[in-house]
């Protein structure tokens, strides 16, 4: 008789943690199907629950590639299971955007960066009330942004960087409560920036380069006092930089080029003490270079590139120490090279371009010049080395 106990006992066990075990809802099981369809993912394993991370549904992430389905924590010790993530990177996926998530009711982000979906963003997506993070980047999306998308309140993340976007931005997206990172880059949209969006006081970085827009940079943006990241790079919008941006302290990188408009002094940015990247490319900047930036000790990059720029380089801009890359090419600059620039003192590494400028300088100190400077066509005597 004791002979069958432990195999019994054994048994008795296994079923116990068989039914303690939780499963993904059949709903939702279903809706990952509806899903796959869509997106055209064939390598999704149905036969075993998609909870628990075996048979295509969680692969190690390797560089640029990530096949990984996550549920939520602690479902495997018998709470009910729920996915809380679908993140499908470099996957290939020729599908569409599926219709809506509303089978997921719980699913917080879903990245589909770097495939070849086509299509529009579905308005039934605004239905994802408890969507966090949404990244489309990199496909062949069309069409327009739909209004629906400002009815998630908890959407921290919207990325839809370099696909084939159009039309104007939807005045209801300035109504999102919640969201930091905006990246809008490399789409075609059009139409001027919703005067909405001056109610976007969560943002922290906000990416509109590379599109079509038109109308100014408007003031608004000084209401974004979060704001850690600013890239408008060939936006297709107006200069001037308005003065709202002096009010932006905690900004660490600002990057603005390609600025149509009229001609306009040095925009105040004496207030941006964190700066790291300061790229201000063809704007219509005319006048001086101002003098605190030779004291932003914390800039990694100044690129002031094309613009009408006069006058010298201030000499307190010897402490820019931590300097990796300092552009003033194509400007009007003049008076002689700084010392330091010759030699490099403190750094080594540095690369300093003052091309296209009228600086004045003789040709013997050429001898001095070093790889990482570049004085082409920079000298009122005319020398082009």
């Amino acid at each position: 008789m004791k002979m069958f106990l432990v195999p019994i006992f054994l048994l008795a066990s296994a079923l116990s943690f068989c039914f303690a075990a939780a499963r993904l809802p059949d709903s939702e099981v279903q809706a990952l199907r509806y899903i796959a369809k869509s997106l055209r993912k064939t390598d999704w394993n149905f036969s075993v629950d998609p909870c628990t991370g075996q048979f295509g549904w969680l692969d190690p992430p390797l560089e640029l590639f990530e096949n990984n389905l996550t549920c939520s924590p602690g479902c495997s010790n018998g709470t009910e299971c729920h996915v809380v993530s679908i993140i499908l990177k470099a996957q290939s996926l020729p599908g569409t955007l599926p219709p809506n998530l509303t089978g997921l009711p719980f699913l917080q982000r879903i990245d589909l960066t770097r495939n070849y979906l086509n299509g529009s963003i579905p308005p039934g997506w605004g239905s994802s009330t408890q969507l966090v993070n949404i990244s489309l980047l990199g496909n062949r999306l069309t069409g327009s942004i739909p209004k629906e998308l400002a009815n998630i309140p908890t959407l921290k993340n919207f990325t839809v960087e370099f696909n084939q976007l159009s039309g104007n931005l939807p005045p209801e997206l300035g109504n999102m409560p919640s969201i930091e990172r905006f990246f809008l880059s490399s789409n075609n949209f059009t139409g001027e920036l919703p005067d909405s969006f001056a109610r976007l006081k969560t943002l922290t970085d906000f990416r509109i380069s590379d599109n079509q827009f038109s109308g100014k940079i408007p003031n608004y943006i000084g209401n974004w006092k979060n704001l850690a990241k600013l890239v408008i790079q060939a936006s297709g919008l107006n200069g001037p930089i308005p003065p709202g941006i002096a009010f932006l302290e905690n900004l660490t990188d600002l990057r603005i080029s390609d600025l149509n408009g009229s001609e306009e002094p040095f925009p105040r940015l004496d207030n941006l003490k964190q700066l790291e990247t300061l790229i201000l490319r063809s704007c219509n900047i005319t006048g001086g270079l101002p003098e605190y930036l030779g004291n932003r000790t914390t800039l990694k990059t100044l690129d002031l590139s094309f613009n009408k720029l006069s006058g010298e380089i201030p000499d307190n801009f010897v402490g820019l120490d931590k300097i990796k890359f300092l552009y003033l090419t194509g400007n009007l600059l003049t008076g002689e090279v700084p010392h330091w620039m010759w030699t490099d003192q403190g750094s080594g590494n540095r690369n300093i371009d003052l091309s296209y400028n009228k600086f004045t300088f003789e040709a013997s100190e050429l001898s001095n010049c070093l790889h990482s400077l570049n004085l082409f066509a920079s000298s009122l005597i005319g020398n082009n080395s």
